[in-house]
């Protein structure tokens, strides 16, 4: 995502993005998974969402609800639901004997194929160069983009954390506009709020 017009601290957020991907054995790095970093993150954009009900826990339980996680991701829930198996009592039950996260590390080796494509190892986090590499799901580049109209408009030259959450907001792919909409929250107040108390987005 253009780590090299990234503050230090952006750089973080888009990580533990690519981190929480992973965790989650998805195949992909989406919009979500940067919703889900920056409502973890401590500067002020990440307070914001959380006064807002958006809280690392609700946008992960939307997350594994609307794209599964672990070995469960690619499932049709409705549809397993319709021939009577509840995949929440399932992974509960599997939890229950194999431990908390037992799934998500389950679908991480599931998901990891045998040949991964060659990267500048100079751009690449650590994570990748173990081998993992993950394309732009929905939503990202859009977010990307947004992010950088957010930066140009002020005169900056860099995209900080506030200008990543105003570009995932103004982002209309991808899973974020539904969690947003599933966690009732309205993303014109988020976005007035991250414009008042974030310095950068002034």
């Amino acid at each position: 995502m253009m780590a090299e017009h990234m503050t230090p601290d952006a750089r973080v957020v888009a990580m533990c993005a690519y981190q929480h991907a992973i965790r989650l054995g998805h195949r992909y790095l989406g919009g979500e998974h940067f919703l889900l970093a920056l409502a973890s993150a401590d500067q002020p954009a990440g307070a914001v969402l959380r006064d807002h009900g958006v809280t690392p826990e609700r946008v992960e339980e939307e997350i594994v609800h609307l794209a599964g996680g672990g070995l469960f991701g690619g499932l049709d829930r409705d549809a397993l639901a319709s021939i009577g198996i509840d995949v929440g009592a399932v992974r509960a039950r599997i939890e229950a004997s194999f431990g908390p996260g037992a799934l998500i590390q389950a679908g991480q080796a599931v998901h990891r194929g045998p040949r991964r494509a060659r990267l500048n190892p100079r751009r690449v986090s650590g994570a990748e160069r173990a081998g993992v590499f993950l394309p732009h799901g929905p939503g990202v580049d859009q977010s990307r983009r947004n992010a950088l109209r957010e930066a140009q408009a002020r005169h900056d030259t860099q995209i900080g954390v506030d200008y990543l959450a105003l570009g995932l907001l103004a982002a209309d792919e991808g899973l974020v506009p539904g969690i947003l909409s599933a966690l009732g929250v309205s993303v014109p107040a988020l976005r007035a709020a991250i414009l008042s108390r974030c310095p950068q987005a002034r």
